[in-house]
């Protein structure tokens, strides 16, 4: 059975949220915030690194191409209320990490 860590975001101060050696970010699409995997799904490069182009972010690694509205529906449960974004992350199973909101360059805006 899966579960999930409960973490808090200073928005957008804080954009990326590292758990054991995961990464996921922040992303304001319409004036909501999503929050992303930052793993690519060709060879696991940072998402969060690269570039937003006419809707789709780009792998700084290998240049493959996603449609943010697409990654957007299959980012992590999120609520916001203000500058507080609430999101809940996938854990894997008997993981003593805990999630860490830091304050990242996260270039995909």
């Amino acid at each position: 059975m899966s579960r999930s860590v409960r973490v808090e975001l200073d928005w957008p101060r804080e954009n990326t949220v590292v758990l054991g050696d995961r990464h996921f970010f922040a992303y304001d699409r319409s004036g909501a915030v999503h929050v992303i995997a930052s793993r690519c799904a060709h060879r696991g490069g940072p998402l969060h690194l690269g570039r937003i182009e006419n809707g789709k972010l780009r792998c700084p690694w290998h240049g493959n191409d996603f449609r943010v509205d697409r990654l957007c529906a299959r980012g992590v449960a999120v609520v916001q209320r203000g500058d507080r974004v609430i999101a809940y992350l996938p854990a894997e199973p008997d993981s003593p990490d805990s999630p860490a909101a830091v304050n990242s360059i996260v270039l995909a805006k």
